[in-house]
């Protein structure tokens, strides 16, 4: 069953889950700061997928497992996982387990008003795709604090300091990422983007992930280890999404290809087949990224 990509952010408190709406305090990019406490285990969350939000999951107390594209994450304290827009993602295969967990939701587009050291280290996150790595106690306590304060009394002041701590953190993580990202690629990368640029000129022609392999001349191993840690997704995972991106430009832009040609040209077997994946990636169908009637009808201007 197709996941429905939503960019609602979940406000819903009980007893033992608490959120903070960041936006609503005018804090925007960052849209919720949340934390549960469970002295049992919960049902799990049904799959999920956003357009635009950023998630960034930090468990404090206990490990927690999520699944996101159908691979597992286990994170402990002490680390975090970061699953940007376009990933489906569910915590736990079989149930939320007891423990404490935070996380911040972030909003990955850019407005007029938005801080823009904030948007850029959103941004990293962004590119850094489905990651985890080490963070430091004082993410832990950055949390913390950043509850205490939303149970003050709300004013300009408290909103202030809240946004500093929140955003001190936030600029904590991004350079962990960057640092783990810069260490795990640096023997490699020059191979990999190679593949990169080599995947979007030969997009019609991959027929699976053998052929990358020999075009970054690493070995089997090596290069899934390097080409996830570049682009933080595996290489068929990356593929989709580079020739769903392409059929929706293709789509858009071209009033006279049918779906039938792009999915043939693409090389997927069906046009079926390449519906459903294509949904996956871009959260609609391929009928939805044409152009609105009459886009393309010519002017009667003379």
């Amino acid at each position: 069953m197709p996941v429905t990509v939503s960019d609602e952010v979940d406000l819903v408190e009980t007893p033992e889950r608490r959120i903070i709406d960041l936006a609503a305090r005018g804090l925007f990019p960052l849209m919720s700061l949340g934390r549960y406490r469970y002295l049992s285990a919960r049902d799990p969350l049904p799959p999920q997928v956003h357009g635009s939000l950023l998630q960034l999951a930090l468990p404090i107390r206990g490990a927690v497992t999520f699944t996101v594209d159908d691979v597992d994450y286990r994170i402990t304290p002490g680390s975090v996982l970061s699953i940007p827009p376009g990933h489906v993602y569910l915590t736990g295969a079989t149930a939320q387990p007891r423990g404490e967990m935070a996380w911040m939701i972030l909003h990955t587009g850019r407005t007029d008003d938005a801080d823009e050291a904030v948007c850029g280290a959103i941004e990293v996150l962004r590119e850094t795709g489905v990651a985890m790595w080490p963070v430091p106690s004082s993410v832990a306590s950055d949390v913390r604090r950043g509850f205490q304060l939303a149970a003050s009394p709300t004013d300009w002041m408290t909103n202030a300091e809240l946004r500093h701590v929140l955003c001190a953190m936030l600029f904590t993580l991004v350079r962990g990422a960057s640092a783990r990202l810069a260490d795990a690629v640096e023997p490699h990368h020059r191979d990999i983007s190679r593949t990169l640029v080599w995947i979007d000129e030969h997009l019609s022609d991959i027929a699976d992930t053998a052929q990358l392999v020999a075009v970054s001349g690493l070995s089997s191993s090596r290069f899934y280890e390097a080409f996830k840690a570049v682009t933080g997704t595996s290489p068929k995972d990356y593929l989709m999404r580079r020739k769903t991106d392409y059929a929706n430009k293709w789509l858009a832009e071209d009033p006279d290809v049918t779906v039938t040609d792009v999915a043939h040209t693409l090389g997927f077997s069906s046009s079926q087949q390449f519906a459903t994946v294509f949904r996956r990636y871009q959260g609609m169908t391929p009928s939805d990224a044409r152009p609105r009637v009459g886009a393309y009808a010519p002017s009667s201007e003379s």
